[in-house]
C-alpha cells in the first residue's frame, strides 16, 4: 500500500520569498543549506541548516531565506498524521532525517523500498513529535 506521503525539495536564492500559504498537507521542512524565516502572520521563526520544523495541516506561511538556501519538505496527508502535533514545533534536525532523504532522492518513490523509507520517516516524526 502506497503511503500518502510525499517529497519535494525546495531551493531559493537569498533574500527569496514563496506566496503566503496555507497547505491541506503537514509538512516537515528540514533546513539543508542556508538560514530562512517562516513568516506565521506577524510572527517570524528563523531557522538555520541544524534545524527543521513541523508545520500541521493548514497553517499559513510563508518562507523567506535571508540566504541561498535548500530545504528539504516531507508532505504528509490527514490519513497519516492523526497522532501528530497539531501545533507548530522547531526542532534541532535529527541525524536521521538528511541521510533517509538523501536515500529518496535517489530511488524511484513509487517503489516498495520508497515506501518503506517513506514509513521509518513517519515513525521518526512520531517519536520527535510525541516529545512535544
Amino acid at each position: 500500500m502506497s503511503l500518502p506521503i510525499e517529497y519535494t525539495r525546495i531551493n531559493l536564492l537569498a533574500l527569496e520569498k514563496t506566496k503566503r500559504q496555507r497547505q491541506h498537507k503537514a509538512q516537515f521542512l528540514v533546513i539543508r543549506h542556508g538560514e530562512i524565516n517562516i513568516r506565521l502572520g506577524k510572527s517570524l521563526i528563523t531557522l538555520d541548516q541544524s534545524q527543521s520544523i513541523w508545520l500541521p495541516h493548514d497553517c499559513l506561511h510563508s518562507i523567506e531565506s535571508t540566504t541561498a538556501s535548500q530545504i528539504d519538505v516531507l508532505l504528509f496527508s490527514a490519513r497519516v498524521t492523526a497522532s501528530l502535533s497539531t501545533t507548530l514545533c522547531q526542532y534541532t534536525t535529527p541525524p536521521l532525517f538528511p541521510v533517509l532523504i538523501d536515500e529518496l532522492i535517489t530511488i524511484d518513490k513509487t517503489t516498495i523500498p520508497a515506501q518503506h523509507l517513506f514509513q521509518v520517516c513517519l515513525d521518526q516524526l512520531h517519536k520527535l513529535t510525541s516529545r512535544h
